[in-house]
């Protein structure tokens, strides 16, 4: 529901609905929206924990990164489509959210600049390219397609050759020197 409604969009019955419990049920497990949506950025904090852990993996080679891509970051998994909504919402000062979603998104993006440094170091990042510049870019366009998955691609027929994934490699070969 704060995928598809955001945190303000989703109220706790509509919550306890979707769920299949009563409202007094949700209550139960959480007792306001604001620990029911840490609960939901703590599962979020699992997902970059595990990017975290795999960083110098992922920093191997560019095909290592783009299969990181697909698993970690991949704009049409839910958790993806989930963390740009937040993230989106987490912009208002009042949001419940809003300083660990910062954070959420800083970590994503220490974990790609960590790849593209290591690129930079073994000369595969073109030279006018900055690692930090890289790192948010990447994590952008990965944000901006989660919401093009729920809305844009939905009008369109399959035939359309702009798959999440093969923008995020037209988007990695764009950052780094052609010969990898």
């Amino acid at each position: 529901m704060f995928a598809e409604f955001g945190y303000r969009g989703a109220s706790l019955r509509d919550i306890s609905s979707a769920a299949g419990i009563s409202h007094p049920g949700l209550l139960h497990h959480f007792e306001s929206k604001s620990v029911l949506l840490n609960g939901v950025i703590d599962r979020l904090e699992e997902r970059a924990q595990i990017a975290l852990s795999r960083a110098e993996e992922l920093s191997t080679s560019p095909h290592s990164l783009l299969q990181g891509l697909a698993e970690i970051w991949n704009p049409a998994s839910h958790s993806m489509q989930l963390l740009a909504m937040l993230y989106a919402d987490s912009v208002s000062d009042d949001h419940p959210g809003r300083y660990r979603m910062a954070r959420l998104r800083r970590v994503h993006e220490h974990v790609l600049e960590q790849c593209f440094t290591a690129f930079s170091n073994r000369g595969l990042l073109r030279d006018d390219v900055d690692p930090s510049f890289a790192s948010r870019v990447m994590l952008d366009h990965i944000l901006g397609h989660a919401v093009r998955e729920r809305t844009v691609r939905t009008m369109q027929s399959e035939s359309h050759d702009d798959s999440p994934l093969a923008d995020l490699t037209r988007l990695t070969s764009a950052l780094l020197v052609r010969d990898w």
